[in-house]
């Protein structure tokens, strides 16, 4: 599924800025999977030629925040990526391609509704915000067909660079403290996107890309594990996923919907103005839905999903 990866990482935020104050920062996340899933069941033998997939995507967001007053904030994402697609093909080798750049840039409005300063010991933001189709969702590469020449064709979906369509995101966070050591945290996002697909080629002769809305949703706990120190440890679920049917236009086209839901666990380090953030999530448990084309065509559907994530950031405050 071509999950976007959006910050933050660790507990959905690092809090309310002060007004007029900025927050610098940067994201790294590594995404591997080899398992071909078909519904809630991993089934290699339902994967193209019968072998497995190797994907591998590395994605680094850089991310721009300012405080337009104590309760609203704006938050510009410039998103970069490499991935890798590795299958075998018609000629009966297996192959690799590739892309790599620039991703959809984003801006998102966030409001606190509670004052922050009134309310420090919990508080609920809502967000909204544009996701722009500045990724090249048309990336190519060499394809192999069976007498071995080569072709160019647009890479997997789940490597593109950008869905190709104009997004539109909703967000929601919150935070409560539960005691001197201990907070819950929630966040979840919404992709909206309008646009029904693309005019880039899918797998499927004559379908084009659908342009999929996808969504994640994380609530958790976190604990001050050594509070003067700064160093702070959370657990929580998390589930990124892509819906069969899209809230708003159509949903025709070649998309991978389903979810996947992991357990969270966390670690941050605070010094001064700096906070580092470190996420594993691992997953517990997948279901790879069945797209409207799927159905339309007989088709099983199915794709890869990441066993693991690796989340690495981090934040100035100035």
């Amino acid at each position: 599924m071509p999950v976007r990866f959006l910050s933050p990482s660790l507990g959905g935020s690092s809090g309310p800025l002060k007004a007029h104050g900025w927050e610098v920062g940067v994201a790294f996340r590594h995404l591997g999977a080899d398992q071909w899933f078909v519904g809630t069941d991993v089934r290699e033998s339902a994967a193209p030629f019968g072998q497995p997939l190797f994907l591998n995507i590395d994605s680094l967001d850089v991310n721009v925040s300012y405080g337009v007053s104590d309760r609203v904030s704006l938050t510009l994402t410039v998103p970069f990526s490499r991935g890798t697609h590795s299958r075998f093909y018609a000629d009966g080798i297996r192959h690799k391609v590739k892309a790599a750049g620039l991703g959809d840039v984003s801006l998102v409005g966030n409001v606190w509704l509670r004052s922050p300063a009134k309310h420090p010991n919990g508080n609920v933001a809502v967000g909204l915000g544009l996701k722009t189709p500045s990724g090249d969702n048309g990336v190519v590469d060499d394809f192999f067909q069976a007498n071995g020449s080569a072709i160019q064709s647009p890479v997997d979906q789940s490597i593109q660079l950008g869905d190709g369509g104009l997004g539109i995101v909703l967000q929601a966070q919150a935070f409560q403290k539960l005691s001197n050591r201990a907070s819950a945290y929630f966040y979840g996002w919404y992709l909206l996107t309008p646009r029904q697909q693309t005019a880039v080629p899918s797998p499927l002769p004559g379908v084009p890309l659908s342009v999929p809305d996808v969504y994640s949703i994380r609530p958790g706990l976190t604990y001050a594990l050594r509070p003067k120190q700064g160093i702070s440890a959370s657990l929580g679920t998390r589930v990124d996923g892509i819906p069969v049917r899209d809230l708003v236009g159509g949903s025709n086209g070649f998309r991978r919907p389903g979810y996947s839901l992991y357990l969270d666990p966390g670690l941050a380090i605070a010094r001064h103005r700096g906070t580092w953030t470190l996420n594993v999530p691992l997953r517990v448990h997948a279901n790879f839905k069945r797209s409207l084309i799927d159905v339309q065509e007989g088709a099983p559907g199915g794709g890869d999903l990441a066993k693991y994530l690796i989340l690495v950031g981090y934040s100035l405050r100035f």
